[in-house]
């Protein structure tokens, strides 16, 4: 059945635990509801303006007091075994579901190819739409098809993943025409049932007893991100707030030339290699430039991940965040040449 609030509040919808009210959230579990929704005239004032679709708000910061719009939450949480065979399975996932929970069951299941995403906050709607990614694997890596609803024409259309347009952190999703017309309802993943571990990320194969051992490898996850990030439900964060620069040959030299010049060796700067261009670690030039365990009026960059902006006393509000953020963002092109973009959607 659908659900429409009023003047909601705003803090259970956001993981950074920013306070405030939504002039409107509505949840739904079917297509029924959504039909309702963008087809009956008695909400004809709800969808006045658009509709934002959410998940948990692990992505999101809310700048003001009072979102005047309208949220959309989806609550269908079916997990549906679709195929399978000796090699492996075909899920489809409604997206609402927690990521770490459908984590968790598929390791215990034994289905590889979404362990090094354990514990990442969010709905598997979220990461569809975000194409979340850890520890060398992306949520692309395991979907197969994306089952939206088209609110315009109000009927149900199925994308294939190159029709997404999947890049990183990025899909068609995140940008207007699509991301005004189109709702996640669920995801179709491939998991494999042989053993393919993906662990040359940092330590994790130090910390496993074995390559084939996918508890294991999702507890080694889970204890590297519990080691660096804020515990999540307990100190309010977005995740990583930054997105790691991806250069050119040009750019990348701009960015030596430009840390010269101002005093700063880059000789030590992580650079990897995708697709011909220069990866580097946003972390690592927000603690270089000083930035590691700053707080401003409530808000803090983490000590132990410089990426993750906190809510460090639950005090901070929206605002607050986003200056840190944007005196960070002018801080790092003044020494660098770079100029930072967020993960983190402002609202």
């Amino acid at each position: 059945m659908l659900y429409i609030g009023h003047d909601a509040p705003l803090k259970p919808l956001n993981t950074m635990g920013i306070s405030g009210t939504v002039r409107c959230l509505v949840k739904w579990g079917t297509k029924d509801d959504l039909d309702s929704l963008f087809g009956d005239e008695r909400y004809a004032a709800v969808i006045a303006g658009g509709v934002k679709t959410i998940g948990q708000g692990s992505n999101l910061l809310f700048v003001g007091r009072h979102y005047d719009g309208t949220l959309a939450q989806c609550r269908a949480l079916n997990v549906t075994l679709v195929d399978e065979d000796d090699r492996g399975v075909r899920l489809e996932v409604a997206a609402g579901v927690a990521l770490d929970d459908l984590v968790s069951y598929c390791c215990r299941q034994r289905w590889w190819g979404l362990e090094n995403l354990s514990l990442i906050p969010g709905t598997v709607g979220g990461a569809t739409v975000q194409n979340v990614g850890a520890y060398g694997v992306e949520f692309k890596d395991v979907v197969s098809q994306i089952r939206c609803y088209d609110t315009e024409a109000r009927q149900v259309r199925n994308f294939s993943v190159d029709e997404v347009g999947y890049a990183y952190r990025d899909s068609i999703f995140k940008h207007s025409p699509a991301k005004d017309r189109y709702i996640v309802m669920s995801t179709f993943m491939k998991l494999s049932k042989i053993a393919e571990p993906r662990l040359e990320y940092g330590n994790l194969k130090g910390m496993v007893t074995g390559v084939d051992d996918i508890v294991g490898i999702r507890n080694a996850v889970i204890a590297v991100r519990r080691s660096k990030l804020p515990e999540v439900g307990v100190t309010g964060s977005a995740g990583s707030f930054f997105k790691n620069p991806v250069l050119t040959d040009g750019e990348f030299s701009r960015v030596v030339e430009t840390a010269g010049r101002n005093g700063f060796d880059v000789s030590s700067m992580p650079d990897f290699n995708v697709d011909g261009r220069h990866k580097l670690s946003a972390a690592w030039l927000i603690d270089k430039a000083g930035w590691k365990g700053v707080t401003e009026r409530h808000a803090v960059v983490w000590p132990g991940q410089p990426l993750v902006l906190a809510n460090a006393d639950g005090q901070a509000s929206g605002r607050d965040i986003a200056d840190l953020a944007q005196r960070i963002t002018d801080d790092i092109y003044s020494k660098y040449g770079v100029k930072l973009e967020t993960e983190v959607e402002y609202l």
